[in-house]
């Protein structure tokens, strides 16, 4: 399998985009470590995967916050001996809102949770990748990032900007290391409940318009 016996970190991993990504993951033969906040999620992902015949272990961690990260790499390093593959995916946004609407508190949480989570993760996985040296990095940036977005606000669309530009630094930073960094941008993707929520919440001509832009047509 491609990625046999190879060690990969997903934040944000509990649900949605990062809980997909680590069941394709494991499928493919990955030792997973699947990251949330949620102890019951993070569980309930750990035991899906072993029961599909994966090898999966949860760690509950703020990754917004230094001394969870390092407790999170530590475990991961402690378990399977390194990490080769690390996912940035945790995030979100506290809904759409203009730049007028926003409090500091409101700006301060998307920031940390979508921005600040990439360097602390991504700072405290390079030791082990520049030991070996080789890893990858991969940060789940948006469309939101390279354009606009009308249905997580500002201080989204401005923190996965900045995970882009940061992607780019890293990259740059580390490819003489043997570590290579890239982001992906998605665009909507019908994964957690507030995001269906929204969606159903838009008029049938509002979701045509997005469909419309999409070239699957979903």
């Amino acid at each position: 399998m491609p990625f046999s016996n190879k060690v990969v970190l997903i934040t944000g991993a509990s649900a949605g985009i990062g809980r997909e990504i680590a069941h394709s993951f494991a499928r493919d033969g990955a030792r997973v470590v699947v990251n949330g906040r949620n102890q019951e999620t993070v569980t309930d992902v750990e035991h899906e995967i072993f029961e599909a015949g994966g090898i999966a272990l949860g760690v509950v961690a703020d990754v917004s916050r230094k001394d969870q990260v390092n407790e999170l790499v530590g475990q991961t390093v402690r378990a399977f001996g390194t990490i080769d593959i690390l996912v940035n995916n945790a995030g979100g946004s506290s809904g759409a809102r203009s730049v007028a609407e926003l409090d500091e508190d409101d700006w301060d949480r998307v920031i940390a949770g979508n921005l600040k989570s990439v360097f602390l993760c991504s700072q405290a996985v390079i030791p082990a990748m520049k030991q070996q040296r080789s890893g990858k990095i991969v940060n789940i940036s948006s469309q939101a990032g390279r354009a606009l977005t009308i249905l997580a606000g500002p201080h989204y669309a401005a923190a996965k900007a900045g995970v882009i530009a940061l992607t780019k630094q890293l990259a740059n930073e580390l490819a003489k290391d043997g570590i290579n960094v890239n982001a992906i941008a998605p665009g909507i993707i019908r994964s957690g409940p507030r995001i269906e929520a929204t969606w159903a919440g838009f008029p049938p001509e509002r979701r045509q318009k997005f469909l419309d832009d999409i070239p699957l047509g979903k």
